[in-house]
C-alpha cells in the first residue's frame, strides 16, 4: 500500500472546507483529549458516536480513514493483548496448555480501555486531518503562533515520510528480487530500520542543501499564506463542541442515559 499523509487533495470536494482550517485543527484535540485523560467508557463511546455522526453529515471519506488503520491496529493489539495476563486480582478465566495461564478481569477492562482510547483518538484525528489540505494544515499551525523553526521542521518531516517509506519498500523489493529472503518479523524490522537510518542521513544532507539554496535566494524562514478570515459560524462551531464536551463530563450522566436506552431496547 502506498504511504500517504492524512490530508485531502486541493481539488477534492468537501463540505467542511468552508470551516476555517484552524477550527478543524483544534476540534480533534477538544474531542480526543478528555477521554484520553478520563477513564470513562461511556464518555469515549459518546464522543466516538458524535464524531461518526459529524463525519456522516459532512460526508467525510471513511474508506481513506480506515485504510490507514491497517498499519496501526496490529501495534495497538500488540500493546494491549498481554495486559489481561498479568494485571488484576479477579480471575476471569484459567486454562492449561502445559502451563497454567490466568486471565484477569481488571486486565481485560484495562486492555479494552487502552484499545478504545487509541482507536478513538486515531479515528478522530484522522477524520479531521483528512478534511485539511497540506497547505491548510501548515496555515493553521502558523495561525497558532508556533515558531517558524518548528513549523519548518514539521514541513520537512511530513514531506519526507512518504519518500522514506517508498524508498524503503523499493530497496527491500530489489533485495528480494536478487535472492535475499526476509522471512521473520524481526528480520524485516531490522532491515527496515537499517535502510531507514541510511535514508534519513541522505535526506538530511539533501534538506540542508535545499535550505541553504533557499536562503541564498532570499528565503527568511517565515511561511506566509493568503489571510483567511475567521467567521462567526467558525467560532460558533468551536463553542458548540466545547459546550458539548463540558456537558458530557460535568452535566449529563451518560451512564444513566445509556442504561435508560438499553432498558427501552431490551426491556
Amino acid at each position: 500500500m502506498k504511504t500517504t499523509l492524512p490530508f485531502r487533495l486541493e481539488n477534492e470536494k468537501l463540505y467542511l472546507k468552508k470551516i476555517h482550517p484552524l477550527i478543524r485543527l483544534i476540534l480533534p484535540f477538544i474531542l480526543a483529549v478528555p477521554f484520553l485523560v478520563l477513564e470513562d467508557f461511556y464518555l469515549i463511546f459518546t464522543i466516538l458516536l458524535v464524531s461518526l455522526i459529524f463525519d456522516l453529515i459532512f460526508r467525510v471519506d471513511f474508506i481513506k480513514i480506515f485504510s490507514r488503520f491497517k498499519v496501526v491496529i496490529p501495534f495497538v493489539f500488540l500493546i494491549t493483548i498481554f495486559i489481561p495476563f498479568y494485571v488484576g486480582d479477579t480471575v476471569f478465566y484459567t486454562f492449561n496448555i502445559g502451563i497454567t495461564i490466568t486471565i484477569y478481569q481488571e486486565g481485560l477492562n484495562l486492555a479494552f480501555l487502552i484499545f478504545l482510547r487509541v482507536f478513538g483518538a486515531l479515528f478522530i484525528f484522522l477524520s479531521f486531518f483528512s478534511t485539511l489540505t497540506y497547505s491548510e494544515f501548515i496555515d493553521a499551525l502558523t495561525k497558532l503562533r508556533i515558531p517558524s523553526v518548528f513549523v519548518g521542521s514539521l514541513i520537512i518531516m511530513l514531506h519526507y515520510i512518504p519518500i522514506l517509506a517508498g524508498s524503503n519498500k523499493k530497496i527491500i523489493e530489489a533485495q528480494e528480487m536478487r535472492g535475499k529472503k526476509i522471512t521473520s518479523y524481526w528480520q524485516k524490522l531490522k532491515t527496515h530500520a537499517y535502510i531507514m537510518g541510511k535514508s534519513i542521513v541522505m535526506n538530511m544532507e539533501r534538506s540542508e542543501k535545499l535550505y541553504e539554496s533557499l536562503k541564498m535566494r532570499g528565503f527568511s524562514g517565515k511561511i506566509t499564506f493568503a489571510p483567511i478570515k475567521m467567521k462567526a459560524t467558525d467560532l460558533g462551531l468551536l463553542i458548540l463542541f466545547v459546550f458539548m464536551i463540558i456537558s458530557f463530563i460535568f452535566i449529563i450522566n451518560l451512564e444513566l442515559v445509556y442504561r435508560g436506552v438499553f432498558a427501552l431496547i431490551m426491556p
